[in-house]
Parts: structure tokens; C-alpha cells; sequence
């Protein structure tokens, strides 16, 4: 391991330490100013080992720090979080252990390179070499995908009732369909598709290859997902969004990482953000659009309702910190620790309940909802505030778990990204389809995110086994 990334990675630790020392005297402000330098510098020194923006790495740490700080940031320095959450907040003990989780994530960094005592990995060289051999089946496997998880949402959605049953709202919607046997999985099956035509995008469309016919085909893959994606407008469910736009954007800059930021991807994702801001705004109004839709639009594009939506601290993003607020005021350190059972409960998620004998165990996530907003339960079987890594890893193990926890994930993220990444078309499509999960780690639970990455592995070998054939073409790992 280089000097200089030892050096700035006990830095950075240093930093954190600071805070906590801050945090301890109750200097909060102080706290999260150290909390919020060190944690962008993170971000960049990873980049910097990373060499480019687009991995996992980045993604990581970049949302930890949004969803760790954003609720904290709109508490000490505006107007605290939703009215959902109590106050007064425990902004230093969150901030103790979100510095505490960041020490362990560095710690995982360091003992990769430490226990590997070299950057060896498999080179994207590698990764283009086993893609490009498939190059002809990535588009029709992407359209058949694309096409199979529209028609699976519309046939679940008429299950439900049909399309009434959207404007009844997105909980109303999401408990109905966690109720209904054999459930098709459209979500999983679009979001590889989308990984797919990302790829394809990605060693095409600047590659000798005629482009007008490149668009035609994007055109046509565009079209077959607009029943997929209306629906999720119209519900206003942000994450499934935010999972396309990301492996679409994974997917093309796959072999040609993002290395510097140019100002048309920050007006991108800065005109997502508000479109997506404007669904969280509005989603609870959805109902008027059949009824009375100029009502729904005088409302809609209140210019108070925007900007209360455009604040990150004020809606999602601030619901991770607000639910180890609740925990913390209620328990503080004095609980008995679970022990990683919430953990082991996560491991049953992916089994289907009509396979499961008895009655599966509740999952963290709906426990915690139960005990502290009983109100949210009322809205839909599945609505809640949903939960906290830090949050989960406090529980079950207090602080040291939080360390503990965090430490394997840096260490088990360098791997994937140093000997995973480019292993074989299996890893690859894995990898782009589940990025996203290194975004909303960070406000679930671990059952959620391991239910996910099981079932796009599911679908990506049973595209890879029955479409794509069983060749596996020699590649050589590299140093780097």
C-alpha cells in the first residue's frame, strides 16, 4: 500500500476523532463542521484511489455522508427535520457514531491493502474483453428484459384492482402489492435490462458504430419501459427511479469511469434531483389528477412546496439521523443488544412466504416502525420511516458494532472492486445492476439490501444460463 494513501487514511481518522471528541463536550456545531470536512475529503481521497467518480466506492461514501449528515446539517442549522420526528434531537450521540462508522470504513480500506500487500485486481481491459464477446446479445437481451418488466408491472398492477388503484396513493399501493402471492418481479428484471443497454451504450455508441442507429434502438428500448416508469411517476416512488437513472449511468461509463466532473453531468443530475423533489413533493396529492387536475397543479408547483422538497434534510435523506434520534431519546446505551439477530432475520427475506414454513419473522425495518410510529403503520402494511445501517449495527451491537460493521464493509467493498469487479459477465452485470444498493444502504436495513442483490443475481444468471450461453472467454489479471 502506498505511503501517502496510509497517511491520509489515519488523517482522516484523526479528524473523525476530533469530532467525537467534540461531540462528547456537546460542542455540536464544531462536531458536525469536522464531520462534514472530513467526510468530503473521504469522498475524494477514495476517488482519488479509485481513480474516477463511477464505483462503488465513491457511491458509498458519497451517500453515507448525505444521508448521515443531511438530517444533522437541517437540525443545527435550519429548521429540524419533518414534524414526524421528535425533538430534541440527539444530534451528538448520531454524530458519535456516524464518526465512529466512518473510522471503521476507512479501517476496512487500510486492511484490505494491508492483508492484499498489493493493488492487484482484474483491469476493466478484462471486463471489455468478456462484454464485447457478447456484444451482439446485450441489446436483445436488454429489449426482452425491458419489455418483460414493463408487462409484469401492468400485470400486477391489475391484479391489484387496475389503474384506480395508483391514485389511491404509493403506501396504499406498495402494502396491496406486498400482500399479493407471486409477486412478478418487475423491478428486478428492468433494472438489469437497464444495466444491459447501459453497457451497451457504453461500447457503442463512440466506437466506429453508426450512431443514428445506436439512438434508434435507445428509442425503442425508451418506449418499452414508459409503462414501468409511468407507473412509478405516478406513485411517486423515487427509488426505483433513482436505481434506473444510476445503472444507466453505471452501465455506460463502465469502461470509460467519469474521472472529472463536467458541468452538463452536474446540470443532469441537478434537473433529476428536482423532478425527483417534485414527486416526493407531490405524491400524497396524486389523487387529484383524475378527479380534479387542476387542483392537483395549483398545488403542485406551490412555490413553498418546492422548496421545502428540494431540502435534502427535510425529507428522505434527514430519515436515517431521525430514526436514530428516536431509538437513542428512548434507550440511550442502556438496551440489551440483539446480537446480529436482525442480521440473521435478513437472511430469510429472499425466501418466498408461501416457501417459508410458518410465518416469516418480522424484519427490523417493521419492528422499529411499531414501537416508534405506529402512525405509519396505519397508512399501509409497508409504509414507515425505514431504518438506519448505523442505526441497525447500534442495535445489535452498540457502538463497537457500528465500528465492526463498517470495517467489513470497507474491506468487502475493496474486494469487489480489486478482484470482483471484472471476474466475469456474471460479476459484471451484478455489479452495475446493484450499485444503487450502495445508495439506499444507508436508510434500510441489511435484509432489504440482501433480498435485492439475491434476486438480480437470480435473474442475471438465468438471462446468462439460458440466453447468453455458458462461454467464458481467458482473462489475465493485471497490476495496478
Amino acid at each position: 500500500m502506498k505511503t501517502s494513501r496510509l497517511l491520509a487514511g489515519i488523517i482522516l481518522i484523526i479528524l473523525y476523532l476530533i469530532s467525537i471528541m467534540f461531540s462528547i463536550s456537546h460542542y455540536t456545531s464544531i462536531s458536525l463542521f469536522f464531520c462534514i470536512i472530513s467526510s468530503l475529503s473521504l469522498v475524494l481521497f477514495i476517488k482519488k484511489a479509485m481513480g474516477s467518480y463511477t464505483n462503488i466506492a465513491v457511491f458509498f461514501s458519497f451517500f453515507s455522508m448525505l444521508y448521515g449528515l443531511s438530517g444533522p446539517i437541517n437540525v443545527v442549522w435550519g429548521e429540524g427535520l419533518r414534524p414526524l420526528f421528535s425533538t430534541p434531537y440527539n444530534t451528538d450521540a448520531f454524530l458519535i457514531s456516524y464518526a465512529i462508522a466512518k473510522i471503521g470504513l476507512i479501517s476496512g480500506f487500510i486492511l484490505f491493502y494491508v492483508i492484499s500487500n498489493k493493488d492487484r485486481y482484474r483491469a476493466n481491459e478484462d471486463g471489455l474483453k468478456i462484454v464485447e464477446s457478447y456484444k451482439y446479445k446485450l441489446y436483445p437481451a436488454s429489449l426482452i428484459l425491458c419489455f418483460m418488466g414493463s408487462l409484469f408491472e401492468i400485470i400486477n398492477m391489475f391484479r391489484l384492482g387496475g389503474i384506480s388503484v395508483i391514485f389511491k396513493g404509493k403506501a396504499t399501493y406498495q402494502s396491496m402489492l406486498s400482500s399479493l402471492t407471486l409477486t412478478l418481479p418487475s423491478s428486478e428484471v428492468i433494472v438489469v435490462a437497464f444495466s444491459l443497454i447501459g453497457l451497451y451504450i457504453g461500447i457503442n455508441y463512440k466506437r466506429g458504430v453508426e450512431r443514428s442507429r445506436v439512438i434508434n434502438k435507445i428509442l425503442v428500448f425508451v418506449l418499452c419501459s414508459v409503462p414501468y416508469i409511468l407507473i412509478k411517476i405516478l406513485l411517486g416512488q423515487r427509488g426505483p427511479l433513482v436505481t434506473l437513472f444510476v445503472c444507466l449511468l453505471i452501465g455506460i461509463t463502465y469502461f470509460r469511469p467519469i474521472k472529472r466532473i463536467k458541468p452538463k453531468l452536474i446540470f443532469l443530475c441537478v434537473v433529476f434531483y428536482i423532478f425527483m423533489s417534485f414527486l416526493y413533493a407531490n405524491r400524497g396529492i396524486v389523487n387529484l389528477i383524475p378527479n380534479d387536475p387542476k387542483a392537483f397543479m395549483d398545488i403542485a408547483f406551490t412555490k413553498e412546496r418546492l422548496i421545502n422538497a428540494l431540502n435534502p434534510g427535510g425529507n428522505e435523506f434527514g430519515a436515517a439521523f431521525g430514526n436514530y434520534s428516536e431509538f437513542y431519546a428512548k434507550y440511550g446505551h442502556r438496551f440489551d443488544p440483539k446480537l446480529g439477530e436482525t442480521y440473521v432475520k435478513g437472511l430469510i427475506v429472499p425466501i418466498p412466504s408461501f416457501v417459508y414454513p410458518g410465518d416469516k419473522p418480522t424484519q427490523i425495518t417493521y419492528e422499529f416502525r411499531d414501537e416508534f410510529f405506529i402512525s405509519e403503520a396505519e397508512r399501509g402494511s409497508i409504509a414507515g420511516t425505514a431504518l438506519s445501517s448505523i442505526l441497525e449495527a447500534y442495535m445489535n451491537f452498540k457502538n463497537i458494532g457500528v465500528f465492526l460493521v463498517y470495517l467489513m464493509l470497507g474491506y468487502a467493498i475493496q474486494k469487489i472492486e480489486r478482484a470482483y469487479k471484472n471476474r466475469s459477465l456474471l460479476f459484471i452485470f451484478l455489479y452495475v445492476s446493484s450499485i444503487p444498493f450502495a445508495i439506499t444502504f444507508h436508510r434500510s436495513a441489511f435484509g432489504g439490501i440482501f433480498a435485492g442483490i439475491i434476486l438480480r443475481a437470480i435473474v442475471i444468471q438465468v438471462l446468462i444460463t439460458l440466453y447468453f450461453g455458458s462461454k467464458k472467454p481467458k482473462v489475465k489479471s493485471v497490476m495496478g
